[in-house]
């Protein structure tokens, strides 16, 4: 008899995504997305995109947004994930510890996100950041 294979809930892998986010490897990120998934940036700055398509456009563009983060020191993501009416819809409220150029660490309210997980991978991430304040944090 074969061992059954436990299967992630959306929230667990959302967790999980979420608490692996200070590593800021866009590797490990995107191997939780499905092949064709949706990333969304409605807040971004100008001359950035405000939508993704498919897993490895969303990792080179992470892999381009995190690699100029280097002044920002992240020690832990908190995320508060709230489940809707959606069975593959779940939002969430992240919280990051971090350290900010020329600032105490402080524990910080980053983002509010949408996520659709479906058949185990992410198929669409909705990303309500405020990135211009953050990208003016780290180049002061």
């Amino acid at each position: 008899m074969a061992a059954l294979q436990s299967v992630e809930s959306p929230r667990e892998l959302v967790e999980r995504m979420f608490n692996d986010l200070p590593a800021r490897d866009p590797d490990a990120f995107v191997a939780l997305f499905a092949p064709d998934a949706v990333f969304e940036i409605p807040f971004t700055i100008p001359g950035l995109p405000t939508r993704l398509e498919g897993r490895e456009a969303i990792r080179e563009h992470l892999a381009q947004r995190w690699s100029g983060l280097s002044g920002i020191e992240v020690h832990g993501s908190y995320p508060q994930v709230y489940d809707t009416g959606d069975p593959e819809v779940l939002l969430v409220e992240n919280e990051v510890d971090m350290t900010l150029p020329g600032a105490e660490r402080a524990r910080v309210r980053t983002s509010v996100n949408v996520v659709r997980v479906r058949g185990g991978k992410i198929v669409l991430f909705r990303d309500y950041m405020d990135t211009a304040r953050f990208a003016r944090r780290a180049m002061s």
